[in-house]
């Protein structure tokens, strides 16, 4: 892709790109995937431009629906030099649109010596993205810290993949969702740390023992004061006393809690048990099976 004329929405005049655009409230996702793209996505229409080194997809045109509503069009164009050719199609979008948000999807698996570069490129792009999410099964950890210490991460931080144990999450005023697929590396003393207002970890080597001990500083005040919801693995489905030995109440399992997300959305949550906090806010918590783990939930409300 030499410029923007490679792609058939850039080649409209700007005053017909804008009216098409304009009913739309649009968000950008970059994703360095086997073939990297750029979409951009409206509240009724979406485009997905995707770069590929195989030249027989050149100028391939593909519309997707979903469930009637979710409408997008791919389109494919070949480039020798994927990456480059992706940084220009980012900067070409960011020329002409003016986004609200940004999404980035990084599998650190398909350009791993260009991993850095990448990163580097959207600094230069944009000074925070809100969503991201990391993926790919050989991760280097120098390459999820260097992106946090430089590009601030507002909203959601996904790390579906496995870091090493040693791995420490960077940025430690981030206090947005996070979901931690691998949570191998997650001690008890990071977990303390952590500012973000919803957490979701799985697999990790956190104790009972140090369960309880989250739980008892919560309901003390001492941290995760903004905590609105919370998943973990019990990693002893066998020793729920050590888990509970704190003052709760049982709750019917009827009764219904509904918790405000960080991202203004509402979850919901039938409880088994409910926590006080020592400033009157409740923790509903509830026990489930997700494949071979107990997970422990829990939402946070204000009960009149």
């Amino acid at each position: 892709m030499e410029n923007s004329n490679s792609f058939p929405l850039f080649r409209l005049p700007r005053i017909v790109i804008e009216e098409v655009m304009s009913t739309m409230t649009p968000f950008e996702i970059f994703g360095t995937t086997e073939e990297p793209y750029v979409s951009i996505k409206g509240s009724e229409v979406s485009f997905q431009f995707r770069i590929t080194s195989e030249k027989k997809k050149n100028g391939r045109r593909e519309y997707i629906e979903y469930m009637g509503r979710d409408k997008t069009e791919r389109i494919w164009v070949y480039s020798e030099d994927v990456v480059d050719n992706w940084m220009k199609l980012v900067r070409t979008a960011k020329e002409i649109f003016t986004f609200n948000y940004h999404f980035f999807y990084f599998n650190l698996d398909k350009f791993p010596a260009s991993n850095r570069s990448i990163v580097d490129f959207l600094k230069t792009q944009t000074e925070s993205i809100d969503w991201c999410e990391f993926d790919g099964l050989t991760g280097s950890d120098t390459d999820v810290e260097y992106l946090f210490n430089n590009i601030n991460v507002i909203r959601h931080v996904a790390i579906c993949m496995k870091l090493s144990d040693t791995f420490s999450f960077p940025q430690v005023d981030y206090a947005g969702s996070l979901e931690i697929a691998y949570g191998n590396w997650v001690t008890f003393n990071q977990l303390l740390q952590f500012r973000s207002h919803d957490i979701t970890i799985y697999n990790s080597p956190i104790t009972n023992h140090e369960l309880n001990m989250l739980l008892l500083h919560w309901m003390a005040s001492e941290y995760h004061q903004n905590l609105m919801y919370l998943t973990i693995n019990i990693k002893d489905p066998q020793s729920l006393d050590t888990v509970f030995n704190l003052p709760y109440e049982i709750v019917n399992s009827d009764v219904e809690r509904t918790g405000r997300l960080s991202n203004n959305t509402t979850i919901s949550l039938q409880g088994n048990i409910d926590i006080k906090r020592n400033d009157g806010m409740t923790g509903t918590i509830k026990l489930e099976w997700r494949l071979n783990e107990l997970l422990l939930k829990m939402v946070v409300t204000r009960i009149q």
